[in-house]
């Protein structure tokens, strides 16, 4: 085999090793990833060219790829030397970019050291670590972070100004802006608990059921239409309620896992608990004639086990459907021992409200559409589905999940075509991170149970994760959606896992609200964003967490700030989905033209969150600020920066009549000069007091417009206002 190396790579390796050499290679830190990222696809669990795995020790020795302690007996430092002229260079040019000097040098030395292999640290379950040094009662957080930044000679930020803080935390936990009054209150409380104080009233406002129940639907992939090109109209607004409901009352989190997965199982099961099993009825349904109601069970249930493989355990399940993963240990064997959990499911309409016998019609009625569209019956499908509509038009009524009386068989799907079957299998957890019991056939109810388990390595890291996430913009596992080989490590392991631990122990018992209070109570949350050369420099990520971060708000928080600010919104709870005003025109883009019947009076200002969903033709407000887009789930939503959302803040007629609301707020307030009025106006829409400067060029902005319309000057100062970055940023 040739072992020319070309001039200029064997130098700059020969450069990088005495640095590497003088630090420790972490191999879950530093060797995995890069095996990972440039060798697995070809020669890891899914796949073994030329009969080789580097995903295994024992195999990768054996074949003589690694020689431990000794780097230049090894073929694999051979082979990832080569030119790119060699047949046999690694990665192939064709694959991937070839190893980085300071990557090669690191292997060198992890091989030297014993080529040492650690299990997946994901797949590990956590144990507490012990909490660094820190002053007595510091936030553990603190501890951790501060420890941190201590390695790398940063300093954290100093804490934001209570102005910024209280608007801070209320939009965190609550959605909404502080009003004068809460931030005038928290300024004059000068007492050592006055932030708690605070926290706890957000805490325990029902609209912090909201804004945690938004974060939740994106995962539930809620919509109230069908989806597919039809895109009928659905009823499941009663499971958006519960999640509310739920989040509100604080439901520990592996009570709100078995509700959610398999509240139908539990013994007396509740009405509510049915509701709950809406969490897997949220998959789009195919209406179209002609379409093979088995093919479309087969893909509902698909959604199913992708879903909960992301939403519970972080990991890329989807990719196993067709093969096994190229990447993860996980079998396309076990992908559909994970499906045959949800195979055995009915999907029944029930009412919540009315007569008893009204589901038992429904469900009389459905079975005969499937009869008509095996039959190929159009006409006839087409009636009895204007028939389920009339008898769901009674009453109320949602999607739920029921397990059927006898199990449908499962089997491997191969290639992912459902109509070629491979080995049967049962309902079974994933080798990789947990044990199947084998004296029983295993249950939805079994399923939850295990995930919320301390026997679950994963359940708890990657929900304390997207807590973080939702705090922080950015979780301590950046690739919040994928915890396996292929995810990144976390920047503050030791965090994590402490953060994981506590969430699941006796004192917090899967407590979100008490999560999310440890966390908002830290000195790391409440730090200042103002960004520093020195952090810039070192940190520019802020992946150390030296500061906070300026996070531009979600789609919906945008309207319900904008209806806070004017007094227009409508705090009620819960009930169908509501029509806001939108352009006419939208539906002349899908394939349905489906009405919208514009909301009028208090439903005119509800919460984003109640703006009824079309899956194909969504608001839009959401399109435009990267709502979810209700088809799969979603573990982060994007947050892009286009001259069309400019736009839509300027110019949507919704947006204008807020504007026009809080100009009449302003103009109504009871400080009767301008000065007054613009630092009201400030304190309604920063919760701060505008500087000398800001406050002239209002004065001069106004007066020109009093000139022009004396009757609109107001509103529009107030539409300069909203427009501004700072009204839709949480700083």
């Amino acid at each position: 085999m040739p072992t020319r190396i070309p001039l200029t790579l064997a130098a700059l390796v020969a450069l990088a090793l005495p640095s590497e050499a003088a630090e420790k290679v972490d191999f879950a830190r530093d060797i995995r990833p890069i095996l990972s990222d440039k060798c697995f696809k070809c020669h890891g669990p899914g796949t073994q060219k030329a009969k080789l795995r580097l995903d295994d020790r024992d195999a990768a020795v054996k074949k003589g790829a690694l020689t431990p302690g000794k780097h230049a007996d090894s073929t694999l430092i051979e082979r990832v030397l080569l030119d790119d002229s060699d047949a046999g260079r690694m990665p192939p040019p064709d694959t991937a970019d070839r190893l980085t000097p300071e990557q090669i040098a690191k292997l060198k030395k992890w091989i030297d050291d014993g080529a040492e292999y650690r299990p997946h640290w994901a797949f590990v379950p956590p144990k507490r670590p012990d909490v660094p040094k820190a002053a007595p009662g510091a936030n553990p957080i603190d501890a951790f972070v501060r420890a941190r930044l201590a390695q790398e000679r940063l300093k954290p930020a100093p804490q934001a100004d209570k102005s910024a803080l209280m608007r801070r935390v209320t939009l965190d936990l609550t959605g909404l802006l502080p009003t004068p009054k809460e931030v005038e209150d928290f300024l004059a409380d000068e007492s050592s608990g006055a932030y708690e104080k605070v926290v706890d009233r957000l805490l325990a406002s029902p609209h912090y059921g909201e804004r945690m129940a938004r974060h939740w639907l994106d995962l539930a992939r809620y919509a109230d239409s069908n989806g597919y090109t039809i895109d009928g109209p659905r009823q499941i607004w009663a499971y958006r309620d519960w999640v509310i409901k739920a989040l509100n009352s604080d439901m520990p989190f592996d009570q709100f896992t078995r509700e959610q997965l398999a509240g139908d199982l539990l013994p007396g099961a509740t009405l509510d608990q049915k509701v709950a099993t809406g969490f897997h009825r949220n998959t789009a349904f195919n209406e179209e004639g002609g379409t093979d109601p088995e093919q479309f069970r087969v893909e509902r249930t698909i959604d199913r086990a992708n879903t909960t493989g992301a939403v519970w355990l972080g990991l890329t399940f989807g990719c196993a459907q067709c093969h096994d993963h190229k990447y993860d240990p996980l079998p396309a064997k076990d992908y559909y021992r994970l499906y045959a959990f949800f195979d055995s499911c009915d999907e029944p309409t029930i009412p919540i409200g009315g007569p008893a016998d009204l589901e038992k019609r429904i469900a009389e009625l459905q079975t005969k559409v499937a009869a008509a569209r095996l039959a190929g019956n159009d006409a006839e499908t087409k009636k009895l589905l204007a028939e389920i509509k009339k008898v769901q038009g009674q009453v109320p009524t949602t999607l739920v999940m029921r397990e059927r009386a006898k199990p449908r068989q499962t089997f491997v799907q191969v290639r992912g075509d459902f109509l070629r079957k491979g080995d049967e299998v049962q309902p079974g957890y994933p080798a990789a991170v947990g044990t199947t019991p084998a004296d029983k056939r295993l249950t939805r109810l079994d399923l939850a149970k295990w995930l919320t388990s301390a026997d679950n390595p994963l359940t708890a890291r990657v929900t304390v994760n997207r807590a973080w996430q939702t705090f922080f913009g950015r979780g301590l596992v950046e690739t919040e959606n994928d915890f396996g080989l292929q995810g990144s490590f976390p920047t503050h392991p030791e965090l994590l896992d402490w953060l994981a631990v506590e969430f699941a122990s006796p004192s917090v018992r899967w407590s979100f609200k008490r999560l999310h209070k440890l966390i908002v109570t830290s000195d790391t949350y409440k730090q200042s964003s103002a960004a520093r050369p020195e952090l810039a420099e070192k940190d520019p990520r802020n992946l150390l967490l030296g500061r906070q971060s300026r996070l531009r708000l979600e789609a919906e928080i945008i309207r319900d700030v904008s209806l806070s600010a004017s007094a227009l919104l409508n705090p009620k709870l819960g009930g169908p989905g509501v029509f806001p005003p939108q352009p006419r025109e939208l539906f002349q883009f899908t394939q349905s033209n489906h009405a919208w019947a514009e909301s009028k009076g208090p439903d005119r200002y509800r919460r984003g969150m109640y703006t009824y969903i079309w899956r194909q033709s969504q608001h839009p407000l959401l399109a435009t600020f990267d709502a979810a887009d209700a088809q799969v789930a979603c573990t982060k939503r994007n947050r892009s920066n286009t001259p069309l959302q400019a736009l839509h803040l300027a110019n949507d007629p919704a947006f204008v009549e807020f504007a026009e609301a809080l100009g009449k707020r302003i103009e109504s307030s009871s400080p009767s000069d301008d000065a007054g009025k613009i630092a009201f106006a400030f304190a309604v829409c920063f919760a701060r007091t505008p500087t000398e400067a800001e406050a002239s060029r209002v004065r001069s902005y106004l007066d020109a417009k009093r000139k022009a319309d004396p009757k609109t000057a107001w509103a529009a100062v107030a539409r300069v206002l909203m427009n501004l970055d700072e009204f839709i940023t949480r700083e």
